[in-house]
């Protein structure tokens, strides 16, 4: 397998930044969205990098193509092959192509994977957002063009929150003047 390191990613330190943009995407919304469902007996963590996610569900299997964030399992999410009963895809799909989130979903129904709680951020207003964004190679989305690349599905969650410089310093390393507003939604998908 070909070794795959995203560096603004920053390996096993991923997701842990202490600014209040950090924490409340990374630890407060996820434990408010871990609480509206009802989390099964297994349970993949889709693209989960260094493992965050057992902080709320402890007996999720990370998956991710990159080693350098010590993954359960280092694979490629899009030909995964893997039962569960929910997949959680958590700041993924901004990764992906169109055609790979397609692809994605997909794939999980051809591996009968019950149900997909998928949590990303959306922008209404995308040019801040890649203006804001430097050094990546990423695919932003609005509401309704991530709306419209899932399968049938339920809005569990939705917030709205101010993305700050301080953020941008800590995720990417750049220094931004202004930040921009962003959407933090959560979707239940049911495959089967």
């Amino acid at each position: 397998m070909q070794k795959t390191t995203y560096k603004e990613d920053q390996g096993d330190s991923f997701g842990t930044w202490t600014d209040p943009v950090s924490r409340f995407m990374y630890v407060e919304s996820t434990a408010r969205i871990i609480e509206r469902i009802t989390v099964p007996k297994t349970v993949a963590d889709y693209g989960g990098a260094n493992g965050l996610l057992k902080a709320f569900i402890p007996h999720a299997i990370s998956i991710d193509i990159d080693p350098s964030k010590s993954p359960d399992i280092c694979d490629n999410i899009l030909t995964h092959k893997g039962q569960y009963e929910l997949v959680v895809v958590r700041y993924v799909l901004h990764y992906l192509t169109d055609r790979q989130v397609i692809d994605l979903f997909a794939n999980m129904a051809s591996n009968k994977v019950g149900q997909v709680l998928v949590i990303q951020f959306v922008n209404n207003d995308l040019r801040s957002k890649y203006r804001c964004s430097q050094n990546e190679a990423k695919y932003f989305r609005t509401k309704q063009q991530t709306q419209a690349l899932l399968p049938p599905c339920s809005e569990v969650y939705t917030a709205n929150y101010d993305v700050t410089p301080e953020f941008y310093a800590n995720r990417l390393g750049i220094h931004v003047e202004v930040g921009h507003c962003e959407t933090l939604e959560a979707y239940l998908v049911h495959l089967q």
